[in-house]
């Protein structure tokens, strides 16, 4: 056993070491034999060496299954996409369209080659032989129901010669309302002309042939009157059915279905959503400026009345009420005030000088009277001494 020094691993270098050699071990002892014959090697593989080697078999024998898993992978993915494509060509059916086309096509005398004098006469062949025998539509009565083109009648639908009836129908009632009137734009006959309803099925497979839905009444229901309350009756058959209102603008057309199988006491189908009318809310606003101009001719008129001082505080109240209002406070009622202000302090002044001359004057007339007086006196008294 060799001894490491420090940062070495310990290793083994007897006959169990990597340094070893096990079969050299196994050609002494007569375990193992060349496979050529004749003498063992005069160097023997390590036994590190048999371990690498033996560590490239796994690695390989891991890589080729692998490789086997991705080959089996891709042969499942190609069974698939073939199973698919054949599935989405329909092989079957498109052999027999044509073989179908072929016997068209072919003379009946089994040549191969077909002779026409012009292009009339191709087009006549194509026709007689080709188009008509083949791509012909499904006739009611000819004892065949060809589905889906053909199947058991309800209502106007279906036909009964080739397919019977559907007996899996279910009565119904459709309540239609309607009320034109009162729109405060659109007269009610302009409204009425344009609105039309009726009631139809809804047929995916239809919808993917090209083909409409089928709709009970043939014609769309036009309204005859500007308030109508109508009752139709309908026997339908089981699916997903749905009322079509056309041109109604405003909203005015509403009703309700019932199943009537006991007629007695028909049952409400619900329907989504719900088939209402429009609700029209009118509302009546005055604006605010107009309530404020009546207010000031109510306050003006009432202030010419009162006059003075009061007709002023009326004025200036009414001034400082409307500046407050919702929809007027975005008006700037500052330069009103002062007015009014002014107006008032004014006529204060005035009242004001108005009472200082009224002093003036008694102030005059007493002076006067006081000097007259004076002068009646005076002369009086120079009489009597003379």
């Amino acid at each position: 056993m060799h001894r490491a020094g420090p940062g070495e691993l310990e290793f083994d270098e007897g006959r169990h070491g990597r340094r070893g050699s096990i079969v050299a071990e196994q050609y002494q002892q007569g375990m193992r034999q060349p496979r050529s014959g004749g003498a063992a090697p005069d160097k023997p593989p390590t036994n590190e060496e048999v371990a690498k080697a033996v560590q490239q078999k796994v690695a390989a024998a891991v890589e080729m299954s692998r490789k086997y898993r991705h080959v089996a992978w891709y042969s499942l993915f190609v069974a698939a996409y073939m199973v698919v494509l054949y599935l989405q060509a329909s092989a079957y059916k498109s052999g027999e369209v044509v073989e179908t086309l072929k016997k068209a096509f072919m003379p009946e005398d089994g040549s191969t080659t077909m002779t026409f004098r012009n292009e009339d006469e191709v087009l006549e062949y194509l026709g007689n032989k080709v188009l008509l025998p083949i791509w012909k539509d499904p006739v009611c009565g000819d004892g065949n129901c060809e589905w889906p083109w053909e199947f058991p009648s309800w209502g106007r639908f279906g036909c009964q010669a080739d397919c019977g009836v559907n007996s899996n129908t279910t009565p119904i009632v459709v309540n239609v309302r309607a009320d034109f009137t009162g729109h405060p734009s659109i007269s009610s006959r302009v409204l009425m002309n344009n609105a039309k309803w009726n009631l139809c099925l809804e047929d995916d497979a239809r919808r993917k042939r090209g083909e409409a839905d089928l709709c009970w009444y043939d014609n769309d229901q036009a309204f005859t009157e500007v308030q109508v309350n109508s009752i139709n009756a309908a026997q339908v058959v089981d699916g997903k059915w749905y009322v079509i209102v056309k041109g109604d603008y405003a909203g005015r057309v509403s009703g309700a279905i019932y199943d009537i199988t006991n007629s007695s006491e028909p049952t409400a189908i619900p329907t989504t959503p719900s088939w209402e009318a429009c609700k029209l809310v009118r509302r009546r606003t005055v604006p605010a400026t107009q309530t404020a101009l009546r207010r000031l001719l109510a306050a003006y008129t009432q202030a010419h009345r009162v006059g003075g001082e009061g007709g002023r505080r009326i004025i200036a109240e009414v001034v400082e009420e409307i500046s407050k209002m919702e929809g007027l406070k975005h008006i700037n009622f500052t330069k009103y005030t002062d007015m009014v202000r002014q107006g008032q302090q004014q006529q204060e002044g005035q009242q004001q000088e108005g009472g200082q001359q009224g002093q003036q004057q008694e102030q005059q007339e007493a002076q006067k009277s006081a000097a007259s007086t004076a002068t009646t006196a005076s002369a009086g008294g120079s009489g009597a001494v003379m």
